[in-house]
């Protein structure tokens, strides 16, 4: 009888000693709160596991359990192993002893001495027995992760956990749930099926904030039935709510409110288009008291808050010659063919939540006004 998906994953982490959970480069609220909970969860079946993502640790995110231990590059790597051939001899003793620039390995027999015809070299396979990816549609979400350590990706039995609806099938086990609003409650479900009392405060803190946060406070239209029943259930085992709610909706800085009512005063629609975005330069920054840095926050804000639209921009005078664009671009229009009418390239970011994929270009040499007049081009060509 074949076994199911939830029963493959679970006979996958019984027998892996060593198990790395990676997340995608552009790391929201959502990715880093699953991938924690299935930390925490992990530990307590005495596993040797680690989180990584090549992304940022979001400061309003540090009081999340355990958020400390993630970390930004895979710590494994292939090793020289020392064969020995013990066919015919038996060892009796090892020992090393450490000297400048030199280590030297002793071999004691059992009964004959150890030749150097007996000792050969080898490349160690890596030490990782399993490899979790969550929130991913595809390898490349990984960003330099992935890039970084291709081979480990393909050498280890892969196991992708996500719920979009355009996610590859990337790996040798698939829990892909289109139905779920996050992929904290596909981990939810998960734990449940496996051993529900191994959730405590910790790790149902971690899942409601992975649902909170992807249903932007179950506000999303996308947020279901299900949503809300697996959050009540995550309260009910002590996920802390109003936790969650303090650090991540009520720790947005002044300056970025200021920065962020700044767009909204400029915002423009062009309905023909499904179009919306907005205009900043460099009073708007010096006015709110503001930089650059946090446009990718006010971008999020904006396609988080505006509905209908396939393409939410925010067009920024960021230098005297320099213009950056930031879009959020619906996957119902050509991307690529939006990119090129603009005339840039580059690889499309995860948006944050939803079909979206994240622009962010610089264009030197050009005013805000040439910027905008190409942003709408681009924005007519893909919509014609």
């Amino acid at each position: 009888m074949e076994l199911s998906i939830h029963d493959q994953i679970f006979e996958q982490i019984s027998h892996a000693k060593k198990i790395v959970i990676a997340l995608p480069e552009v790391l929201t609220a959502a990715a880093l709160a699953s991938g924690l909970a299935l930390l925490l969860f992990l530990k307590k079946l005495e596993k040797d596991a680690s989180v990584v993502s090549s992304g940022k640790l979001p400061e309003n995110l540090e009081f999340l359990p355990n958020s400390q231990s993630l970390t930004a590059e895979m710590v494994i790597g292939k090793s020289l192993a020392v064969l020995v051939d013990t066919t015919l001899k038996k060892v009796d003793e090892i020992s090393y002893q450490t000297a400048e620039n030199k280590l030297s390995i002793f071999l004691k027999g059992k009964d004959t001495a150890f030749t150097p015809q007996d000792i050969s070299f080898a490349s160690e396979k890596f030490p990782l027995d399993l490899l979790i990816i969550l929130d991913c549609k595809s390898l490349d979400d990984l960003g330099k992760l992935f890039e970084k350590n291709a081979d480990l990706f393909f050498e280890t039995p892969t196991i992708n956990i996500d719920n979009k609806a355009g996610n590859e099938y990337f790996g040798a086990i698939n829990l892909v749930d289109i139905t779920a609003s996050a992929v904290a409650e596909v981990l939810a479900g998960l734990f449940e099926k496996y051993e529900k009392t191994l959730l405590d405060e910790d790790i149902a803190t971690c899942l409601l904030t992975g649902i909170i946060t992807r249903t932007n406070s179950f506000q999303h239209a996308q947020t279901t039935p299900k949503a809300f029943l697996k959050a009540s259930e995550l309260i009910a085992l002590g996920g802390r709510q109003q936790e969650i709610i303090k650090n991540i909706f009520k720790t947005k800085s002044l300056p970025l409110l200021k920065l962020w009512g700044r767009a909204l005063a400029r915002l423009k629609l062009d309905d023909e288009n499904s179009t919306v975005y907005s205009l900043l330069n460099l009073a708007d920054f010096a006015k709110a008291e503001a930089d650059n840095v946090d446009l990718t926050l006010v971008i999020k804000e904006l396609f988080e808050n505006i509905y209908g639209y396939k393409i939410v921009g925010l067009i920024c005078e960021i230098g005297e010659t320099t213009v950056r664009i930031l879009a959020a671009l619906h996957a119902q229009i050509d991307q690529r063919k939006f990119m090129q009418a603009l005339g840039v390239s580059g690889k499309l970011q995860n948006g944050v939540s939803g079909p979206y994929k994240i622009l962010d270009v610089s264009l030197p040499n050009t005013t805000l006004a040439e910027a905008e007049s190409k942003f709408a081009e681009a924005a007519k060509n893909v919509a014609s």
